[in-house]
Formats: C-alpha cells, structure tokens, sequence
C-alpha cells in the first residue's frame, strides 16, 4: 500500500470521516471524530490533516487503542503480525518483547492494517 492509502485507512478505522489525499498539495485530511478532535487545529470547513501513522509513534499508539478497546483475540492478533513484519522468517516465536517494542510508526501501521483486514498488497 501506498503511505497516503495507509494513513487513509488507519484514520476512518479511528473514526476519521471522509478521508482524502490532495495530491497536488500532498496533504491526507478529513473530518476527525467529534469525541477526539485533533489538538493541530481545524481548517475552515471542519476538516483537518491526518495524523502521521507511519512517522509518528504517538500517533500509532492512539491508533493501537482501538484496537485494546475492541478485543483481546484482535490484540494478539495486531503483536502476531507485528511480530512477523519484525522477523518475517521467524515470526512470533523467535520475538522477544523487547524486539516489538522497537518496532517502527511504519511497522506498526501496516500490523494494525493486517489486524484490521485492512491491508493491500502493492502490485509491482
């Protein structure tokens, strides 16, 4: 997936509306959810950027408790893919806790994609 498709999706899964990436400006925006506003501000119309998922470890974690609030089988389900994103070759069972806690934003992303069923593979 591209950065901007995954930032899209990660956003409508923590209650973003009407999501869209300007290309010609590169900005992702859209309408956040009224029960958590952004603290960056809005524009005029109510709309505003995206938090950057894939750069921003604060900004995945707020993303990973929507994941915490939902289930613990989605819970296992986000540290297994996260863990085979890590270690492709080995997956869980050659992780320590440690190993996930050095995960990436970018990392991060694409396992909560994977967990959501939400992930697209990028056709070359």
């Amino acid at each position: 997936m591209k950065p901007e498709q995954q930032r899209i999706k990660i956003a409508e899964a923590c209650g973003w509306t009407r999501c869209e990436y300007v290309e010609s400006i590169g900005l992702a925006k859209g309408f956040p959810p009224l029960n958590n506003p952004p603290s960056y501000g809005t524009y005029e119309n109510g709309m505003a950027q995206l938090p950057d998922y894939l750069n921003d470890l604060n900004a995945m974690h707020e993303a990973e408790k929507t994941l915490w609030q939902k289930d613990w089988a989605s819970r296992h389900d986000f540290v297994d893919k996260l863990a085979r994103i890590i270690s492709p070759t080995h997956g869980h069972h050659q992780q320590s806790g440690l190993d996930l806690l050095d995960a990436t934003a970018a990392e991060r992303a694409e396992a909560f994609l994977r967990a959501m069923n939400k992930w697209k593979e990028t056709k070359l």
